[in-house]
């Protein structure tokens, strides 16, 4: 990615966290660069650190920001296998005037052997961000998909705590008032469109996906259930200035189309000999909306039973708010295609359009998951008859793996990125980036990219900083004698003995209680082997056969790969395991990391132009990824170019009510001097960053959680001007800085 002036990029640090991964694809990135990380039974939500007032003087470049690491030191924990009780969902009836369904809870739900008797264990299965505008101050909600069968969203509630909170003396955001305001699946139901009718039951959610960003405070929410029907929901929220604590707004939430998902093959029977299950957590995927006058286009992937389906989904004519827009849903797919696929197979689409002649495309990747498929549909197309006829896998040969697969290494693929494409040059299929479950020492294809090769093979650039990490974890070697030494006495190798697991587990066993000091497997040596012990190692670590035979100590699983809004950075979360002793499978027993790496591709400037990302994952991308510069970051003087105007015109407006503004201590006449106003007395105010009145009082002003900047709210700005600033309030928003266009912390 291209970078104006950035003065150098600031370093990607590794996260530490103690968690349980149970499932893949369990890390994400929202629109603003929020960092979640999925565990067996909770999510760790990081928030991104960017500059702000106090961090230095004056910041020209990004050599002078004192910035260490991209993600505060304080990230929330919280536990996502609550069961809800149905009650969580009335409001969503109260506001489409429906009668709450009279249901009596129960906690099985589904067709499913499992889960229709009830699920005793509950486990995050799949978490996926929203567009941004859905939550407050128009940031992202989270949707979590557990064990149960029920996807829950979470979304950041009102806290009392004012400006967020301190940490270093600079303010950042509070994480601790996020709430759960509806859920959907198990026990609860949500309301139907009117016109549309379908009979209410207690449903297995078993995959679910956001649409792509709208560009308003609506978007369509599909998922899938145990019985192959898709469901899609219109998702709609407003939220109030002011409420009592952990209020999560209001909410409008409707189910407006289902059709079936069973695809051409049906589910098959299990007592068949060629049978083999093919389910999928991450079976759905929307592509880019296709805009059109009076309308938008999206495709909807979804995965069956050894196929892929495609369903164009549109929004006839205007969306208002809190209104139910027109959804259609085509009949039939517009096409599909056959082929083997195993469990936890998905699909990625590039976010771009095509044009080829008078016809529109969109590409992408079907991963398997062992191997990548690449696709390209048409919009308004209409698939063959024989594809979506029902016929027998043997029919289409999909029934078996390709021939050219039987003696590939069945390592499943468990993140795949598709790289910002060059749209001056067209390619067979998008550029991506992949990583496998298992990374060992024997093995080489844990990471995949069919980026171009770099002029200089033995470029180091060439791969992001995190594939040398790992490799530099699997190349960790012991003589042969010391790794096995305690092993083959009934004990075990030193937890602590590989040189990148050290730290780590130093510092877990001083918090390990003390009454398990002497378990032999964390100790080289007991108490009783003494100076006897300590002359038996250095003579086996002088073994001369020690330099010739060694072995490796450490193997890696490779759980997700997400890359920034912008596609500046990639992060990939693992576990490190020993390789030579069995590992305890708890908090304190897996070492897990976060590993952070700049991609290697260089985005087109033309097309990251034409992506509408935020303020916050601009500023991450020129802070980590080497993107451009973003006005009024780390520079509150300067205003972005396409808001300059607009701003002037109401500072102008505002002038002579700026005029009149005194000093609230000793009542002298305040001057404007910059982002400042100061009275004769050396009484300072700081300014609104979007009308330029003095802020003259606490609690009558929002801060930035980007530039650090305040800006007046509405009300507040009308209570202090009167009706000379009626009109002129209504240019200010509630929620974007007036000085950079970042989101505020809190209301």
């Amino acid at each position: 990615m291209a970078s104006e002036d950035r003065g150098g990029i600031l370093p990607l640090e590794t996260l530490s966290l103690r968690a349980v991964p149970l499932t893949t694809h369990n890390i994400a990135w929202s629109p603003d660069a929020e960092l979640a990380i999925a565990s067996d039974d909770c999510v760790y939500l990081y928030l991104p650190e960017f500059p702000s007032k106090g961090t230095s003087a004056t910041p020209n470049s990004l050599a002078d920001l004192d910035t260490r690491r991209q993600y505060h030191e304080i990230g929330l924990r919280f536990p996502v296998v609550e069961l809800r009780r149905p009650v969580l969902n009335r409001p969503l009836f109260d506001e489409v005037k429906q009668e709450f369904p009279d249901f009596e809870p129960d906690f099985g739900s589904g067709q499913s052997v499992v889960a229709n008797v009830g699920n005793s264990l509950n486990h995050v299965v799949a978490i996926e961000w929203s567009p941004g505008g859905l939550g407050r101050m128009k940031r992202s909600v989270l949707g979590v998909l557990t064990g149960s069968g029920a996807l829950t969203i979470y979304c950041e509630g009102i806290s009392s705590v004012v400006g967020g909170v301190k940490i270093k003396g600079r303010n950042i955001r509070t994480i601790g008032s996020w709430v759960a305001p509806w859920s959907v699946g198990g026990n609860m139901l949500l309301p139907r469109a009117k016109g549309h009718d379908s009979p209410y039951s207690r449903e297995y959610v078993t995959s679910f996906s956001w649409a792509r960003d709208l560009d308003r405070n609506g978007s369509l929410l599909a998922y899938m259930n145990d019985e192959d029907e898709i469901a899609i929901l219109v998702v709609q929220s407003k939220h109030a200035s002011s409420g009592e604590d952990n209020d999560s707004g209001k909410w409008r939430v409707e189910e407006v189309a289902r059709f079936s998902g069973e695809g051409p093959h049906g589910k098959g029977d299990p007592s068949d000999p060629d049978y083999s299950p093919t389910g999928s957590s991450f079976a759905l995927k929307w592509s880019p909306w296709l805009q059109r006058p009076g309308s938008r286009t999206a495709i909807l992937s979804y995965v069956t039973r050894n196929h892929v389906g495609f369903r164009q989904v549109t929004i006839k004519g205007g969306w208002y708010d809190m209104k139910t827009p027109e959804i259609e849903v085509q009949p039939v797919d517009c096409t599909g295609i056959c082929l083997h696929l195993a469990p936890d197979a998905f699909v990625v689409w590039e976010d771009l359009i095509w044009t080829k002649g008078s016809s529109k495309e969109c590409r992408g990747i079907i991963a398997t998951p062992f191997a990548v498929e690449s696709f390209n549909v048409g919009f308004d197309t209409t698939a063959a008859p024989e594809t979506t006829a029902k016929h027998s896998t043997l029919d289409c040969n999909s029934t078996y793996p390709p021939q050219e697969m039987a003696d590939q290494n069945f390592n499943p693929i468990t993140g795949l990125v598709i790289h910002p494409p060059d749209i001056s040059k067209t390619t067979d299929s998008p550029y991506f980036s992949l990583t496998r479950l298992s990374a060992t020492p024997t093995n080489t294809d844990w990471y995949q990219t069919n980026l171009p090769l770099p002029p200089n093979p033995e470029d180091t650039s060439a791969k992001p900083q995190l594939i040398f990490q790992i490799s530099e974890i699997l190349e960790a070697t012991q003589p042969f004698s010391l790794a096995y030494r305690h092993h083959n006495q009934g004990g075990s190798a030193a937890s602590g003995s590989d040189a990148e697991g050290s730290e780590d587990e130093e510092n877990e066993e001083e918090e390990e209680d003390p009454e398990d000091e002497d378990d032999e497997d964390f100790d080289y040596d007991s108490e009783e082997e003494g100076e006897e012990g300590n002359a038996t190692l250095v003579q086996e670590l002088n073994d001369p056969l020690d330099g010739m035979e060694k072995v490796h100590v450490n193997r890696i699983r490779i759980w997700g790969m997400s890359s920034t809004p912008g596609g500046g950075v990639t992060a990939i979360f693992i576990t490190v395991n020993n390789a030579i002793k069995p590992e305890r499978h708890t908090f304190a027993g897996l070492r897990c990391k976060v590993l952070f790496g700049r991609s290697t591709n260089i985005v087109d400037e033309a097309f990251l132009s034409t992506r509408k990302l935020s303020t916050e994952a601009r500023a991450f991308e020129w802070m980590y990824g080497g993107g451009p510069r973003v006005p009024g970051v780390a520079q509150p003087n300067e205003v972005p170019a396409e808001a300059s105007s607009k701003h002037q015109k109401l500072r102008d407006t505002l002038r002579p009510v700026a005029e009149k503004q005194v000093c609230v201590f000793c009542g002298a006449a305040l001057t404007v001097l910059g982002n400042v106003s100061k009275c004769t007395k050396g009484h300072v105010f700081e300014n609104c960053a979007a009308s330029g009145l003095p802020i003259l009082a606490p609690g009558v002003s929002n801060t930035c959680g980007i530039c650090g900047s305040k800006c007046l709210k509405p009300d507040d700005l009308v209570a202090m001007a009167g009706d000379t600033a009626a009109s002129a309030a209504r240019q200010i928003s509630s929620e974007l800085c007036g000085g950079c266009g970042g989101k505020f912390l809190s209301q």
